[in-house]
């Protein structure tokens, strides 16, 4: 069984006649007829019959159309891949939290494409459950090349570019005591209870070394992972909440008080792999991204 006899199987499948597939292919009708006696020999049974002037698939035929088919098509794609490795692109898996893989990540990639010599790359953007643990994982596993992530992970597994995001506020319900400040400092926050990002979260670590800036501890009321939830609870009046700031916060019905001190600047990163065997495409994004975002 090679695999040009798998292609004139599916031609004669196609076109259910020998003479208009030989035709098709440019090949002898002698060479269909051997093709498919060699096939029904090493299978065992017939894989076609005949129908007035032309053929039709038996059972058999119908059943190995499906699994030639499938394969061919899988060998397809991987040999365009592979010859557009050749070139220097290839497929890019990438992965991101929600928030960067939504407007930041995808403007990266097309300002990448939109340089001379980056035509034959394409992208895959994965958000996997957009927790930065469950990223790195992927990343580390080799099933992402690289990620968008809130912190950099163990250091001597993955390099990592740091860049900056929007700071950190702290948002309260429009009635409380914090509402009316134009400004405010962490400690001025330490007497009222938080809604707080759980450990699960990616945003949990920044936020915990900020007040150990500090040397204080927040009074923690509520624990949950995603930064609308948290925002949302201290709109419902369950507590204050430290989040990034970003624009979906004014459709929330919170006060958006600025934080000053210690310093709410933070970081986010893209991590991937040390002594991983990178496509040159992704190893080109990653140089792209490094001159672009590096801080």
């Amino acid at each position: 069984m090679n695999l040009d006899h798998l292609r004139y199987f599916q031609a004669i499948a196609y076109y259910e006649h020998y003479g208009r597939a030989a035709e098709a292919l440019h090949v002898s009708q002698p060479n269909l007829s051997y093709a498919v006696t060699q096939l029904e020999n090493e299978l065992g049974v017939p894989l076609f019959e005949k129908q007035g002037r032309g053929v039709r698939l038996t059972r058999y035929g119908r059943r190995f159309l499906q699994s030639v088919t499938q394969s061919l098509q899988i060998l397809d794609a991987e040999t365009r891949d592979l010859q557009e490795l050749g070139c220097g692109g290839g497929l890019v898996l990438l992965g991101g939290i929600r928030k960067l893989a939504a407007q930041m990540v995808p403007e990266l990639m097309q300002q990448f494409l939109a340089q001379p010599g980056n035509e034959h790359t394409r992208f895959e953007l994965h958000t996997e459950s957009s927790f930065t643990a469950d990223l790195l994982r992927a990343v580390a596993e080799e099933r992402l090349d690289m990620a968008f992530v809130n912190h950099p992970g163990d250091e001597a597994l993955f390099e990592s570019v740091e860049f900056r995001r929007s700071p950190f506020v702290i948002v309260a319900p429009p009635d409380h005591p914090l509402a009316q400040k134009s400004s405010v400092t962490l400690r001025e926050t330490l007497p009222y209870p938080y809604v707080y990002f759980s450990r699960r979260g990616g945003l949990r670590r920044p936020i915990d070394e900020l007040f150990q800036k500090i040397n204080a501890r927040p009074q923690i009321a509520y624990e949950t992972e995603e930064d609308t939830v948290v925002a949302g609870m201290a709109a419902a009046g369950f507590g204050i909440a430290i989040v990034p700031d970003h624009p979906v916060l004014q459709c929330l019905n919170v006060r958006v008080i600025p934080l000053t001190d210690p310093d709410p600047g933070r970081t986010a990163y893209l991590c991937r792999k040390r002594g991983s065997l990178h496509p040159e495409g992704a190893a080109r994004f990653f140089a792209f991204c490094k001159t672009r975002l590096e801080v």
